[in-house]
């Protein structure tokens, strides 16, 4: 009935006469309520009608869910599912990792309702939860609904299997999905990972309930992350460290009863504190979720250990490994190999190496021979370290070539998906024609290539081998195996551990290691388990939130090269100057038997030969209806407490871009509206001037085709691509190409707008010389990766760095933008001296916030010159003149 609704609406046709308005407009509230007579003609009292329609659709409410979480049970042998809108979690700020069944897109008696129909009534296209109000199924979320419906009602068995692992169940059904759909028609194997991947991924969400129930009971034991702690800076402070103390040392029947006791002064919409022991305690829906959480994860341990007739165990089965986090349980040993070969570049090597690209070349090849069991390159975005690693592999696989003791292994290559086809053509674009060995691609189509007959399903559900490699056994037999690489995703390499760990590679490459810095992931943790005689990681962010992320990369390239991972904690957290550069030293300066662990190299130390990038502060002062919008959001920041304060942190920093993104207004007001965009126009403006390219990296989805449509109507610019997380592999590498064709044809003014996650890693696009950021993260590392994309190796011209900043006219350098921009600098000047975690930290956050909360005193600076001045002053930077454009040179 809803989806007869939606076809309905989608058919109407507003230049038809009022009578046909009429009777589209009831077939479509038919259409919601078949139950009720509703007239399919105007009627004669038309006054009467109207009312009655307008009343409908006055209280008419309908909400979009396109993302779900599990909730099991204690038992954990059955679930319910948790609608979710991808929208509304973002308009909130709230982070994956922070997403909590609060934040569902509907709650209490309407949530029941939903859940109660999607048991007794299946997958439907949308749901009626009361008088007047629906929730709709996203179509592209049909096939991860039906999948959960199908796995709810199905053996015990399968159901528990599914609560282990509902992402492999997920993948499948998704994959399952677009093949009878055709959709795969014309995709090659990475196109098809990709589309599985876009739709698979977001879909499923591990609300912080199912982490919490989960832990503790499964094979794979995830590790327990502390009540007052989360991987990312939005999770709010939920408890205060005493409280926190006092919740874990409570029984079970105790937790009971505080549970009990809050969900009844939540029930009565009273403000009554609850007791916990001898601290007072607000009760919010954030406390009592988190402390649901913690009641079902210890109720389920409790079963669990009662279940002595039941043989199953619940979670991923995952190949066993020795963990060093608790204690050093594994040091890999130093083992000396003998080369066959000098350290010379191979000539299959094509390209010619720049000089830090040959070092690390040597670098790799002394640490292979040193006996290293494996190396960390973190040099900078834009250094080329692909290509360094495509010349040591090349260079060992000569080495296999010539050696007959050597290890004749294939090399596996570990990648994300969105730089699959990269390394493709990195290979093809340095080595020469067949010279790399045959390429194995384990994705997409690839995997079902691979399987043996009759395999289902992935292997962390039942622990044993799908893959088929009897071919790479008898290479092995022959001594042939090292003409072979394996390319692959983390995703993969988790999912099918068991028969990857069965294969003894000469080497691993870890692209993008960063990827695996949690070590609680299946991804992380089957990394632990490859077998390979020598493993290399790359990235160009070694450490993103603290230095426990530096620690999980290097104890699965070096296993027990940095000691206990609670040691280590102890000895770098929190970071500081000193901790942080003896760290350095540690990993990027060599010993006396080995040369370093890592290597780190920045560009304007080793690449001095490309051209200059420059940075500039644009600063313009808020119009009144932006500053109006800021007044508003700095006093309910003002307002909240901790957990709302963060949240309200990130409405500031959307109403610092602009005030009214979805308003439906004239360009030219809409420009007005924001100091940050009439900036950006303005240097749009000089560039086009220029005819020169241009980069926009802006992260609201909607923000970047209302800024497209603005370029079309003042610059004229007729074609304008964006790139996001929702663009296809395929399609963002036809983007770069055509965007690419200026290095050639450079004579004409061009834009890409990009978003900062999605966009800031794994593509080149040197044709652009300027960077603007519209919006920013407060993570210096993410906006360099972005001006990266464009000063790296291949950039002829100077490269300038646009900020444009909104200005508070009564609060000046307290304005969000100049205390953001004083946070960056400040991190910037740490991650310079020493490694420094540049990622999104509660401490950073918080003093943001409290920042911004702050009421400015009367010295407060009212223009932007005196402003500026008081900005470099507190970061401790000699005051800088404006040039002719407003532009403030940032150091």
């Amino acid at each position: 009935w809803m989806k007869r609704a939606l076809d309905i609406a989608d058919t109407f046709d507003a230049t038809q006469p009022m009578e046909d308005h009429w009777r589209v407009l009831a077939e479509f509230r038919h259409a919601l309520e078949p139950e009720d007579v509703v007239p399919t003609a105007m009627p004669d009292n038309r006054e009467m009608a109207g009312l009655s329609m307008t009343a409908f659709l006055r209280g008419l409410e309908v909400r979009i869910a396109d993302r779900f979480s599990i909730s099991p049970d204690t038992t954990l042998g059955a679930f319910e599912v948790v609608p979710y809108s991808a929208e509304q979690l973002a308009s909130k700020g709230i982070g994956d990792d922070d997403i909590s069944e609060i934040d569902s897109e509907i709650s209490g008696e309407a949530l029941a309702v939903f859940q109660h129909k999607l048991r007794s009534r299946g997958a439907k296209p949308a749901y009626q939860l009361g008088n007047n109000t629906y929730l709709v199924i996203d179509r592209s979320a049909s096939p991860i609904l039906n999948e959960m419906v199908r796995a709810q009602i199905a053996p015990r068995e399968e159901r528990r299997a599914f609560i282990k692992n509902p992402r492999a169940f997920i993948t499948e059904a998704v994959n399952r999905n677009l093949y009878e759909q055709g959709a795969f028609e014309g995709l090659d194997a990475i196109g098809q990972e990709e589309m599985v991947e876009s739709l698979a991924g977001p879909a499923l969400i591990e609300s912080r309930e199912y982490s919490d129930r989960v832990t503790g009971t499964t094979i794979y034991q995830k590790p327990q992350a502390d009540l007052e702690t989360s991987g990312t800076a939005w999770l709010p402070e939920v408890f205060d460290d005493a409280v926190t103390e006092t919740i874990r040392s409570m029984s079970v029947e105790s937790l009971r009863k505080l549970h009990a006791n809050m969900t009844d002064v939540l029930k009565r919409n009273s403000d009554d504190p609850v007791q916990i022991e001898h601290h007072t305690v607000a009760v919010t829906p954030a406390r009592l979720a988190l402390l649901a959480g913690e009641l079902d994860r210890r109720e389920s341990e409790k079963v669990l250990e009662t279940e002595k007739d039941d043989d199953y165990k619940t979670g991923p089965i995952i190949l066993e490994t020795l963990d060093n986090f608790e204690e050093l349980s594994w040091h890999a040993k130093l083992q000396p190999r003998t080369p066959t070969l000098h350290f010379v570049l191979p000539d299959t090597i094509t390209t010619t190496l720049r000089d830090h690209q040959i070092q690390a070349f040597k670098w790799a090849t002394l640490a292979w021979k040193s006996g290293l069991p494996g190396v960390l390159n973190a040099d900078e975005q834009g250094l080329g370290k692909t290509l360094q690693t495509i010349a040591f592999l090349a260079w060992l696989k000569e080495h296999m070539t010539s050696s007959a003791a050597a290890v004749r292994g294939p090399i596996l290559i570990v990648a994300p998906t969105s730089l699959l086809r990269n390394w493709e053509q990195e290979v093809e674009t340095h080595v020469a024609p067949r010279k790399f060995g045959s390429l194995i691609r384990l994705y997409g189509s690839g995997i079902s290539m691979a399987k043996k007959p009759g395999a289902q399903g992935t292997e962390t559900g039942t622990g044993l081998p799908l893959l088929n490699f009897d071919w790479l056994d008898e290479a092995f037999e022959d001594g042939r195996a090292h003409r072979y690489w394996i390319l692959t995703t983390y995703t993969t390499l988790a999912n099918y551990q068991h028969s990857l760990g069965k294969i003894h590679f000469s080497a691993v490459i870890m692209d993008e290691i960063q990827n695996i810095k949690n070590r609680s992931t299946l991804a992380s943790k089957a990394s632990e388990a490859i077998n390979a005689d020598f493993r290399l990681g790359l990235t160009g962010t070694p450490i993103e939130n603290s230095a426990m992320d530096l620690w999980t990369i290097m104890d699965r390239i070096a296993p027990g090269s940095l000691g206990a991972g609670s040691e280590f904690k102890k000895q770098y957290s929190p970071p500081d100057a000193k901790n942080m550069a003896g760290l350095y030293k540690r990993i990027f300066e060599p010993k006396e038997h080995h040369p370093a662990l890592g290597m780190r190299r920045l560009k304007a130390e080793v690449a001095r030969d490309l051209p200059p990038k420059s940075r500039f502060l644009h600063p313009r002062l808020m119009p009144a209806v932006q500053a109006l919008a800021y007044d508003q959001a700095q006093q309910k920041l003002a307002a909240g407490g901790p957990g709302a304060a963060l949240r309200m942190l990130h409405h500031i920093r959307s109403v610092s871009v602009h005030p009214g993104i979805s308003e439906v207004t004239v360009p030219d007001d809409f420009v007005a509206m924001s100091a940050r965009l009439d900036a950006t126009m303005e240097i749009l403006h000089r560039i086009k001037k220029k005819k020169e390219r241009v980069l926009v990296f802006i992260e609201n989805r909607e923000m970047q085709f209302r800024f497209a449509e603005i370029v079309r109507h003042f610059l004229g610019l007729e074609r304008i691509d964006v790139i996001n997380g929702d663009t296809p592999i395929t399609r963002r590498q036809e983007i770069v190409n055509l965007f690419q064709r200026h290095l050639l044809q450079g004579d004409e003014f061009d834009m890409l707008i990009l978003g900062p996650k999605s966009a800031g890693t794994g593509l080149t696009l040197t044709a652009a010389t300027h960077v603007i950021h519209l919006s920013r993260w407060w993570n210096p590392a993410v906006e360099e990766q972005c001006n990266d994309r464009v000063h790296r190796i291949g950039q002829m011209r100077p490269v300038q760095v646009h900020v444009p900043m909104a200005v508070h006219s009564g609060l000046g350098a307290q304005s969000f933008d100049c205390l953001l921009q004083s946070l960056m600098q400040r991190k910037r000047k740490l991650a310079a001296q020493a490694l420094w975690p540049m990622g999104d930290t509660k401490g950073d956050l918080s003093d943001l916030a409290e920042g911004v909360a702050k009421q400015p005193g009367p010295e407060t600076a009212t223009s932007l010159e005196e402003c500026m001045a008081e900005l470099f002053l507190r970061d401790g930077l000699d005051p800088l003149t404006p040039s002719v454009n407003s532009a403030w040179p940032m150091p």
